[in-house]
């Protein structure tokens, strides 16, 4: 039981952090636009998780349900996030990443 809480949680900091830690790297790397460094971060996004789809399809333990609700959800958002930020200005953009990322940090911080 602990380690499957364990797992629980990495899963949790790798999910939260992983677009934060992404867009970061890309803007030091990068000199294009925080919009379209954004959808490359959601590419590597959605290819991350279709190979981590992937892994658990053939591992046995999915629950169908909880994944087709939150499969729809992640399309959901994934679209209206996409179009959001494609007319969202790019400094506004920015701090909404920089303050949800700290707030996220926050929040994993005071879990411990």
């Amino acid at each position: 039981m602990a380690a499957r809480r364990a797992c629980s949680h990495l899963r949790g900091y790798f999910g939260a952090g992983l677009s934060v830690i992404v867009l970061a790297a890309l803007g030091v790397t990068s000199d294009d636009n925080l919009t379209r460094l954004n959808a490359l971060k959601q590419l590597i996004g959605f290819a991350t998780n279709v190979a981590a789809a992937i892994f658990f399809l053939f591992s046995g333990q999915v629950v169908w349900l909880a994944a087709a609700v939150m499969a729809l959800g992640a399309l959901l958002g994934g679209t209206l996030g996409g179009r959001l930020a494609g007319r969202v200005q790019p400094s506004t953009l920015r701090w909404i990443v920089v303050s949800i990322g700290v707030i996220v940090s926050f929040i994993y911080f005071i879990r411990g």
